[in-house]
């Protein structure tokens, strides 16, 4: 039984419990979370990156695991993202019961992970669980460092109660400035061909051009002309996540093609067409890479095709539902291979998960995706990651988790006028490895905008936009 400690009135403060409204937090920057109590901040104990670390109070020593992004979700509620870690705020086994410690996990989607921030006297807050009802505090009103970081029950404890202090540091840093045609984009995918020119393909058939990642000119349809097998499937000839590679002198135009407008289906199909320029109007019509029903135990949708390290290429491919899978792809024809039947899944989680790419970078493949509800002003999309020593996994985020049991840590979450970032491709450029992405601009009432960022990979192997 769990003993319930207070300390004299000189100690802490007493207060009667009162009805308190919820607040919004300020997303674009970094805070540090401060016990009115004690007065130490929030961190993880020990810097530990590993999941299910516990959180604990501390001295501020303007260490990184001090420092918290409170990322938006539905309903006033928040994901609290640690910016060390880009791991989230939960509480052990999603316990509802009154003691449970509050640990570091991957952003797997569960309700323990959901946070409502109230308004407390004096200008404070309290973090309130919305799984459990419960609010965070330091346990039996401890005052000391490395205090145990818990749930109760509103007790009108100061212990209960936070100070959000802005540090004024933007969370993220913004994506480049870009401008021109076909920067309107979802789900972009980029290269750059021997001559210098970038070229940008996303979903709806969308194609331009650009000298520079910076200003970008449109050139009209991606894919020319449309295969009329695709009205069988999708009546407004509508195909979605272009991904392009370019492989025995010409490029291979993956792409799918959705039963519905809205991804309300299983049905889909995977397509390939050829061409020896990216912007030909006589792409070759290569015919179905694999497709899916509403009885397939995956979704053919958003491909993206990588070449191992034994020259052997593959595709990662999924959506929502089913998480992401694996195919080995012919060398020759780009279809599945012959030889290779297997599918293989990569990553699951019951929240969401879509539009994978991998990477390879230091003897690591990455795999990111995009998890939460795309494509909307008030989108919660956000990009996580996670790497193996194998093209085929397992996949671990930086905590250990399986991206099988929905790990992945967060890469890149809203932040300020950036919402919902995702649908994400990867490519090498002469400044190193680039990530791009749509977002949607709330400074633009919501409209999609092409996202860049540099990657750069920290001492332990993990990215970071810059």
């Amino acid at each position: 039984m769990k003993i319930r400690l207070f300390f004299a009135p000189a100690m802490l403060a007493i207060l009667p419990v009162v009805s308190l409204a919820q607040i919004t937090v300020d997303n674009s920057v970094q805070f540090k979370i401060n016990n009115v109590n004690s007065g130490l901040v929030l961190g993880i104990a020990g810097q530990s990156q590993v999941a299910g670390a516990n959180l604990v109070q501390w001295t501020d020593s303007g260490a990184p695991d001090h420092l918290w992004h409170f990322v938006p979700m539905n309903n006033n509620q928040y994901v609290i993202e640690n910016l060390l870690t880009h791991q989230v705020l939960g509480v052990a086994s999603a316990s509802k019961s009154n003691g449970a410690r509050i640990v570091q996990w991957a952003d797997n989607g569960t309700a323990d992970h959901l946070w409502t921030v109230v308004s407390a006297p004096g200008g404070n807050v309290m973090l309130r669980n919305v799984n459990s009802g419960l609010n965070l505090e330091i346990m039996n009103a401890d005052i000391s460092t490395n205090g145990v970081v818990d749930q109760w029950g509103s007790t009108g404890c100061t212990c209960q109660e936070w100070q959000l202090v802005n540090t004024g540091a933007a969370v993220y840093p913004n994506p480049g400035s870009v401008s021109g045609g076909g920067t309107a984009v979802h789900d972009p995918m980029m290269l750059k061909d021997s001559g210098g020119t970038y070229w940008l393909f996303g979903t709806h058939n969308t194609l331009a051009t650009s000298t520079n990642r910076i200003a970008f000119n449109s050139e009209g349809n991606a894919l020319k002309p449309l295969p009329g097998w695709i009205s069988s499937w999708n009546p407004g000839m509508d195909v979605w996540a272009p991904d392009v590679v370019f492989h025995d002198g010409k490029y291979w135009q993956y792409y799918a093609v959705p039963g519905s407008s809205n991804n309300t289906t299983h049905t889909a199909a995977i397509a390939l067409a050829t061409a020896t320029s990216p912007n030909s109007n006589s792409w070759q019509n290569q015919g179905i890479v694999i497709q899916s029903n509403e009885s397939s135990t995956f979704n053919a949708i958003d491909p993206n095709e990588i070449r191992d390290t034994s020259g052997n290429w593959w595709m990662v491919f999924g959506s929502w539902w089913n998480g992401i899978h694996l195919i080995q792809l012919d060398n020759t024809t780009g279809k599945q291979s012959s030889s290779n039947r297997t599918i293989t899944r990569l990553a699951t989680r019951s929240a969401g998960i879509e539009g994978a790419v991998l990477y390879f970078f230091n003897g690591f493949y990455y795999l990111f995706a995009s998890i939460n509800p795309c494509c909307s002003p008030t989108s919660t999309y956000r990009i996580v990651v996670g790497r193996s020593s194998s093209i085929t996994g397992p996949y671990l985020d930086r905590g250990g988790v399986n991206m099988l049991n929905g790990g992945g840590a967060i890469l890149l979450s809203t932040h300020g006028n950036i919402v919902g970032p995702g649908g994400e491709g990867v490519f090498a450029d002469s400044d190193g490895p680039i990530l791009v992405y749509h977002y949607y601009n709330a400074n633009s009432n919501g409209a999609p905008t092409l996202g860049i960022n540099r990657l750069v990979f920290d001492s332990s192997g993990w990215p970071s936009v810059r």
